[in-house]
């Protein structure tokens, strides 16, 4: 494996806002905030990020090439709220204020206070409705949301890739790969995404010394990554002095191969027979990041998403 195309590397030493990257879109928040929650999909769905105090940050996109009212979304989504606040016996008043025809900005007040804006973005076709929310009075909400809605993203970038970024995994995946499972808490990140013929894994796991501790590094990856079912050889690779992978380029067994036919029968697809996978310990975080790609064609995107995985 060439290695001199390895995992990016930051050299600040200072924190740098988390980024959150999730369904081709991308948002930077302060350094101690967090993902909270998340739903829907590629085409719409929901995010929510919370800080250590009382602030949230939620935010709703949807994609669609149909013409949409931004002032009609926005005041569905305000009516539904205020029904909610007066069901539970609080005040509410909210206001709008037209940016553009492609931009509204909004407050409300309740028992809760939030600042917020919804965007369009047409040559992408998408909407996103963002807001920050605060139950305490005296948070600084407008100075804390305008660099986080600045910061919004939702177009690929100029190659063509997309960010997934979330709880220390910071990677990317060409734009049209589809999420279809996520395993996400704060000691274990796994996303499967999928394009036609392809399989992509990223997956983080946190703790990684106090895991390995006893074992070889590859004879842990064999149990604790699953990577035992596969022949082939394990090779071993360094770099920066004490990081250290391993990589295995195989194929699939019988019996998976077999049930990936069968598969890719139903779905009128190609079967992804050709198995390549790396994974590596970055010391200075205590990670082990771990990559697979899966597909029916020779290809060096696993090194390509290497390359764009941000160890330290």
């Amino acid at each position: 494996m060439n290695t001199e195309r390895r995992a990016g590397v930051s050299s600040e030493s200072a924190p740098l806002p988390t980024r959150i990257g999730w369904h081709g879109l991308r948002l930077d928040a302060p350094a101690d905030w967090y993902l909270k929650g998340y739903s829907g999909d590629w085409r719409e769905g929901f995010l929510q990020v919370g800080s250590p105090h009382s602030m949230e940050l939620d935010l709703k996109w949807s994609r669609t090439r149909r013409k949409t009212d931004l002032a009609y979304v926005l005041q569905q989504f305000l009516t539904k709220l205020e029904r909610a606040k007066r069901k539970a016996r609080q005040p509410f008043h909210s206001t709008l204020h037209p940016v553009d025809a492609d931009c509204i900005e909004f407050r409300w007040r309740s028992d809760e206070r939030a600042v917020g804006r919804i965007q369009r973005y047409p040559e992408h076709h998408t909407i996103v409705l963002m807001q920050l929310r605060s139950a305490a009075k005296h948070d600084a909400l407008f100075q804390q949301a305008r660099p986080m809605f600045e910061s919004l993203r939702v177009a690929p970038d100029p190659d063509g890739w997309v960010e997934w970024s979330l709880y220390g995994l910071h990677s990317a995946a060409p734009a049209d790969f589809r999420l279809e499972k996520a395993h996400a808490v704060t000691g274990q990140t796994r996303l499967v995404l999928t394009r036609r013929h392809e399989r992509l894994v990223l997956e983080r796991v946190a703790r990684a010394e106090q895991l390995i501790k006893g074992y070889e590094f590859a004879e842990w990856v064999d149990h604790w990554l699953r990577w035992r079912t596969w022949r082939g050889a394990r090779e071993p690779f360094t770099w920066d002095e004490n990081d250290y992978g391993v990589h295995l380029t195989t194929r699939l067994g019988l019996g998976a191969l077999a049930t990936e036919c069968v598969v890719s029968l139903c779905r009128l697809r190609l079967p992804a027979w050709r198995v390549r996978a790396v994974a590596w310990l970055c010391k200075p975080r205590n990670t082990v990041f771990h990559i697979q790609h899966h597909s029916p064609f020779r290809s060096n995107l696993l090194e390509e998403v290497m390359a764009r995985t941000v160890c330290c």
